[in-house]
């Protein structure tokens, strides 16, 4: 039997703790084969039906991000963005993807005076335990509305997208560079240059 020394003890911790911090480490997004960031973002920015962060009017920065009310992933984005956006505006698209919720909380976002502060009420009850997110029973929720879901969720599966969030910046070298869920608040701020 090897007896185990200080030595080798704090080598084994030493290791198990580099695995850790490995493990933990966010990677970058995965870019779905046929992802056209070009495409994603001139389309998002042209026909897109999105809403703008309350960021000041003299941020320029920008950020694209199709997101889906039911999505935890999309939770978790927001959960990361948000300590950024006094310094990059974000604008949200919302898709119906994951079940019929999708487009009736869409469109109750997009449809409000105030799409980001429904936004936020709507992540406030996300986690709630028997309803995720908000309530639209006996919302006015006309075919038009709901229709601007409908269109952006069109325009996530043309630009090659398979998940959500899924969200696109144009850097200032003039690349598109993709970002989702799997990226840390700091590796955020890297991308958006900031």
């Amino acid at each position: 039997m090897t007896k185990l020394t200080r030595r080798s003890a704090l080598g084994l911790a030493a290791a198990a703790l580099a695995l850790s911090t490995t493990a933990a480490q966010a990677k970058p997004a995965k870019v779905p084969e046929g992802w056209d960031g070009k495409k994603m973002y001139e389309t998002m920015t042209k026909d897109g039906v999105g809403f703008r962060s309350p960021t000041p009017a003299s941020v320029k920065k920008t950020a694209h991000v199709f997101f889906d009310t039911q999505c935890p992933d999309c939770i978790r984005l927001m959960d990361r963005i948000m300590p950024l956006q006094d310094r990059i505006a974000v604008v949200y698209y919302p898709i119906a993807l994951l079940n019929p919720h999708c487009e009736p909380q869409g469109a109750l976002i997009l449809g409000s005076k105030d799409p980001y502060a429904m936004l936020i009420k709507h992540h406030e009850h996300f986690r709630d335990k028997d309803f995720r997110g908000l309530r639209y029973e006996g919302a006015d929720l006309p075919y038009e509305l709901r229709n601007k879901v409908w269109i952006n969720t069109k325009l996530h599966r043309r630009s090659g997208c398979r998940a959500v969030p899924y969200g696109v910046y144009l850097n200032s070298k003039g690349e598109y560079v993709p970002f989702d869920e799997n990226l840390t608040t700091d590796e955020l701020a890297k991308i958006f240059e900031l």
